[in-house]
C-alpha cells in the first residue's frame, strides 16, 4: 500500500487519501451498544473504500458481520487478559496484512491491540472507551476516544494528551420505524397484547450498572396495574438472567397477565424497538431507540430515570445517555403513568428524540471523523516518555488486578468494573470552556467580518475549551461608528479583544507598532483571564507568532494562500513570503487548508492539513424554512453565497445566467479591478439576475431555501488552487445539489455529491443537469451526512489532537 510520508511516519487523509487498512477488535461479539458502534462504523469505512477487518471470537453478531460483507479472524480463545496468545496473532495479522491502525474497543482490546504493535514503528493502536469510565492503566501514550465531553475533560485533567469525543452513531437508514416490516409474528412469537402498550428495554442482562434499573422498570410495570395494564418487553441476555426472570415471574402473578415478557438475545433487536411506545435504555441502546422515534427515558443508576426531553438533553450530551441519582420505582411509575396517558405527548418527544438522532449522531459523519482520528495517530512521533508511561500503566494495572483479588476474597467483587464507577457521578456540566488551557487566536479578520473559517473553528473550539479571540488592529477613524470596547464576551466561551491602531497601519513602522500594540493587549487579556493557555494560533497573513515566555503551542494556520493571494488581500508578495516564512519558522504546528498548501508550508514543524468544515446543524431548518420576500426571482434559482471578488469566475456565472433560470448572488461586493467590475455590472443588469448583499449567518439557511442548486464558480488561479470549498459544504449541509469549478479542493472532497466542471459550457450543462433533477429525499439525506462528516467540531478536534502530540512529544 503506498503510504504518504511526513517525518518519518504515514499519514493518512480522510478523503481522496491513502487507503487505510483496519483491524477492528470489538471486546467481544454479543448483542451490545459498543459492539454495533463498532462494526457499523467499520462498514461505514469500507463504503469510503478503505479496507477493514473484524477480530474477535465469534459471537451473536457475526451473522450482522458476514451480512454487511465485513472479513472476519477469528482470535484464538481467551484467557487472562491481556491473552499473550492474542497479542501474538494480532502481530501476525499485522504484518501479513500490512495493518496501519489496529483498533480496540473497551480496555482488554486495548492493551492487547497497544502490545501487539510495539516495536511495529508503522502501525497503531488506538482505544474506544465506551465505559463510563476510562481503566487508569491504559497507556497513556495511546491514543483514546471516549463518548462524552465529561469523560474525555476527566482524562485530560488526568494528563492524557490525545483525547477525542466520538459520540456513539446511528444507522439511521438500517434504525427507523417500520424498517422491521409487519409485526404481527413478533407480537406472537414474544405474546405481545395488541390492547397494551408497550414498553421495550434493550439491554444486557448484567449485574453491575443495569440489573438496578432493570429490576425497577418491572416493579413500575407490575404498580402501573390496573389503572394503566402495559407489557414490559426485555431484549437481552446475561449473568443476572434468573433474577430477571425470577422478579418478572412474580410480577406477572401479581397482574395475572405477561406483563413482563424475556426474548433473549437475539440476533436483530429491530422489530423490538419498532413496537415500543416507550423505550428505556442507556448508550448506544437509548440512541438506538431514538432513531425508531420512541419517546425515551434514560436509565442509570441510584435510581436515576430521566425522560428526554429539550430541557434534558445538554446534560445528556455531556454525561452521556446515563445518570446518577436517588430515584424511587415510584419516580419511575409516575413518569410511565404521564406518558402512557398522553399520546400526542408520547409522539411529540418520538419526534423530538428522532430529530435528535438524525442532526448529531449519523453514521456518515462518525466514519468522517474517526477517520480523522486514525491520521492523526498515524501522524504521532513516539514519545521520549513512552517508557516512563508504560511503566506507569503496569503499576496501575498491579494496583488493579491486586484490587480485583481482594473484592473477591471479601465478596465485594464486580463483573463490570469500569462502569461500577462512572464518572458521571461527578455532576452537571461545567460552565462552557472551563476545561483545557486557553486558545490564544490571532484572526486574519475581525469577528465582525462575514464569518468565514477562523470564526467557525474557533466557535467549536470554545464548546469545550476557551478562546480568545484577537482581532486584526483596526485603523482609528472618526467616521467609523460605534467604537468595540477592547474586550467584551461575544459568545460563551469567547473573549474578543479589539486593538486600534493610527492610520496608516501598513505602513512598515506604524505596521510593526500595531503588530506590538495587538501582541501587548492580548498578553494582558490572558493574565487579566487569568486561564493557562494551551496553544497560540495566528492565521493573519500579517501578524507573526508572539515570542511570549509561556508554556504554549505555536501553531501556524493559512486558511488562503496568503502569499498567492496577497494582492487580493492588499498587501505585497514579498511581505506575505516574509511573514509565512518567519511564521512557519517559529512553529510547532504548521496547518494548511488544503494538502497543496500544506506541502508548501512544511518545514521543521509538525505539518497538518485542516480544511473547512461546516455548521451543518445550522442548515437542518432549510427544508421547511420559507424563501424570503428578498428574493425577487421565480424559481427554479442557482445561487451563489459569498463574497463577489476576482476570484469568481464570472465567464461560468454568465453561461448559467443564459439559460435563462434565476441566478441568485448573494454577499458583499469587494471586485477590485475595473474588468471584474464591469462584467459584474453587466451581469447584474440581467432581468434573471438578482444580487443581494451580506446577510446574517443566522438567516442563511432560509435564502438556502430559495435556491434549487448551490454554484462554487472559483477562477483556476494559484490561490484558488490553494482554498477549501467553504460554499461547497454549506450547500450540501442545506441539502442542495452542487456545481463547482473543477479544482483541487473540490476533487479532495471525493464525492458524486459536487458535479464538477472546467469550462463555462459544461458549468451551464451541469447547473441544468442538476434543476432538472426530481427532487429526491434519499438523496438530500446523503448530502446532509457528508456534510456532518465535515463539521467544525470535527476540524476543532483535528486541530486539539494536533497540539496534543507536541506535548506529548514534549514531555
Amino acid at each position: 500500500m503506498a503510504r504518504t510520508i511526513h517525518a518519518g511516519h504515514p499519514a493518512v487523509t480522510a478523503h481522496g487519501g491513502d487507503l487505510v487498512k483496519i483491524l477492528v477488535y470489538p471486546h467481544d461479539l454479543g448483542i451490545g451498544g459498543s459492539q454495533l458502534n463498532a462494526i457499523e462504523i467499520a462498514y461505514e469505512m469500507t463504503r469510503l473504500g478503505h479496507e477493514v477487518l473484524v477480530y474477535g471470537q465469534p459471537g451473536a453478531l457475526s451473522a450482522r458481520i458476514a451480512e454487511l460483507g465485513l472479513e472476519m479472524i477469528e482470535s484464538p480463545a481467551l484467557g487472562r487478559r491481556p491473552t499473550r496468545s492474542v497479542v501474538q496473532d494480532i502481530g501476525r495479522i499485522v504484518d501479513e496484512r500490512d495493518i496501519d491502525i489496529v483498533h480496540g474497543y473497551e480496555w482488554p482490546p486495548g492493551v492487547e491491540g497497544y502490545l501487539a504493535c510495539r516495536g511495529r514503528p508503522r502501525t497503531r493502536a488506538v482505544t474506544t472507551v465506551m465505559s463510563m469510565a476510562v481503566a487508569p492503566f491504559l497507556p497513556r501514550s495511546m491514543p483514546l476516544v471516549v463518548g462524552t465531553e465529561q469523560i474525555a475533560a476527566t482524562e485530560r485533567a488526568a494528563g492524557r494528551t490525545f483525547v477525542s469525543v466520538l459520540e456513539p452513531p446511528v444507522d439511521i437508514v438500517a434504525n427507523r420505524p417500520g424498517v422491521a416490516g409487519d409485526l404481527r409474528s413478533a407480537r406472537r412469537r414474544w405474546g405481545i397484547l395488541e390492547d397494551r402498550p408497550t414498553i421495550v428495554c434493550v439491554t444486557r442482562l448484567a449485574r453491575q450498572l443495569k440489573l438496578e434499573g432493570l429490576l425497577t422498570a418491572i416493579d413500575a410495570v407490575r404498580d402501573l396495574h390496573p389503572e394503566h395494564p402495559a407489557q414490559l418487553l426485555i431484549v437481552g441476555d446475561g449473568e443476572a438472567r434468573e433474577e430477571v426472570s425470577q422478579r418478572a415471574a412474580e410480577a406477572n402473578r401479581a397482574v395475572g397477565y405477561p406483563a413482563v415478557v424475556l426474548t433473549g438475545e437475539l440476533d436483530d433487536p429491530r422489530p423490538a424497538y419498532d413496537l415500543a411506545d416507550v423505550c428505556i435504555g442507556m448508550g448506544g441502546s437509548a440512541l438506538r431507540s431514538m432513531a425508531f422515534a420512541a419517546p425515551l427515558i434514560v436509565q442509570g443508576e441510584g435510581g436515576f430515570f430521566r425522560l428526554l426531553t429539550p430541557d434534558s438533553l445538554p446534560d445528556f450530551l455531556w454525561t452521556g445517555w446515563y445518570g446518577h441519582g436517588q430515584g424511587t420505582p415510584a419516580d419511575l411509575t409516575a413518569m410511565l403513568r404521564a406518558l402512557l396517558d398522553d399520546p400526542e405527548r408520547r409522539a411529540e418527544l418520538g419526534r423530538f428524540a428522532h430529530g435528535v438522532v438524525e442532526q448529531r449522531f449519523s453514521l456518515a459523519a462518525a466514519a468522517d471523523h474517526q477517520l480523522a482520528i486514525y491520521r492523526s495517530a498515524l501522524q504521532m512521533r513516539p514519545a521520549d516518555s513512552r517508557v516512563v508511561a508504560e511503566a506507569e500503566a503496569v503499576v496501575d494495572f498491579g494496583r488493579y488486578h491486586l484490587a480485583k483479588r481482594i473484592a473477591r476474597v471479601t465478596g465485594r467483587g464486580s463483573t463490570d468494573d469500569f462502569n461500577a464507577k462512572p464518572v458521571a457521578r461527578n455532576g452537571p456540566p461545567p460552565p462552557s470552556g472551563a476545561t483545557d488551557g486557553a486558545v490564544v487566536y490571532f484572526a486574519g479578520v475581525s469577528w465582525d467580518a462575514v464569518a468565514g473559517t477562523d470564526r467557525h473553528l474557533a466557535t467549536a473550539l470554545s464548546r469545550q475549551q476557551r478562546v480568545i479571540w484577537i482581532d486584526p488592529p483596526q485603523p482609528w477613524s472618526p467616521r467609523r461608528g460605534r467604537r468595540v470596547p477592547a474586550t467584551s464576551q461575544v459568545g460563551t466561551g469567547v473573549l474578543r479583544v479589539h486593538t486600534t491602531c493610527p492610520p496608516g497601519v501598513s505602513r512598515p513602522v506604524l505596521r510593526r507598532f500595531a503588530r506590538w500594540l495587538t501582541e501587548r493587549r492580548a498578553l494582558a487579556a490572558v493574565r487579566r483571564a487569568g486561564s493557562s493557555v494551551s496553544a497560540v494560533v495566528v492565521s493573519s497573513p500579517e501578524q507573526l507568532l508572539p515570542a511570549w515566555d509561556i508554556d504554549a503551542v505555536r501553531v501556524y494556520y493559512e486558511t488562503d494562500d496568503f502569499v498567492a493571494g496577497a494582492a487580493l488581500l492588499g498587501f505585497s508578495s514579498r511581505y506575505a513570503r516574509r511573514c509565512r516564512a518567519a511564521n512557519v519558522r517559529r512553529s510547532d504546528v504548521v496547518m494548511g487548508v488544503s494538502a497543496d498548501l500544506t506541502a508548501e508550508l512544511s518545514g521543521d514543524a509538525h505539518a497538518v492539513t485542516l480544511p473547512n468544515g461546516t455548521n451543518h446543524r445550522h442548515f437542518l431548518a432549510t427544508d421547511e424554512a420559507p424563501a424570503p420576500a428578498e428574493i425577487t426571482l421565480e424559481r427554479p434559482v442557482a445561487g451563489v453565497v459569498g463574497q463577489l471578488n476576482d476570484r469568481l469566475d464570472l465567464g461560468m456565472l454568465e453561461a448559467v445566467a443564459d439559460l435563462e433560470v434565476g441566478l441568485l448572488l448573494l454577499g458583499p461586493r469587494h471586485d477590485s479591478s475595473p474588468e471584474t467590475r464591469s462584467r459584474l455590472e453587466a451581469l447584474l443588469a440581467r432581468p434573471n439576475v438578482q444580487w443581494i448583499d451580506r446577510q446574517p449567518f443566522d438567516r442563511l439557511p432560509s435564502f438556502l431555501a430559495g435556491m434549487d442548486v448551490g454554484l462554487t464558480p472559483y477562477t483556476a488561479t494559484a490561490f484558488n488552487r490553494s482554498s477549501s470549498p467553504l460554499k461547497s459544504l454549506e450547500y450540501l449541509a442545506a441539502g442542495l445539489p452542487v456545481v463547482s469549478t473543477d479544482l483541487p479542493s473540490a476533487r479532495a472532497l471525493d464525492t458524486d455529491l459536487v458535479m464538477l466542471a472546467s469550462t463555462p459550457v459544461e458549468f451551464a450543462k451541469l447547473t441544468a443537469h442538476a434543476i432538472d433533477q426530481a427532487d429526491d429525499p434519499a438523496i438530500r439525506r446523503r448530502r446532509r451526512d457528508f456534510a456532518a462528516g465535515h463539521s467544525w467540531e470535527a476540524r476543532a478536534d483535528q486541530l486539539r489532537a494536533a497540539i496534543a502530540l507536541v506535548k506529548e512529544g514534549a514531555r
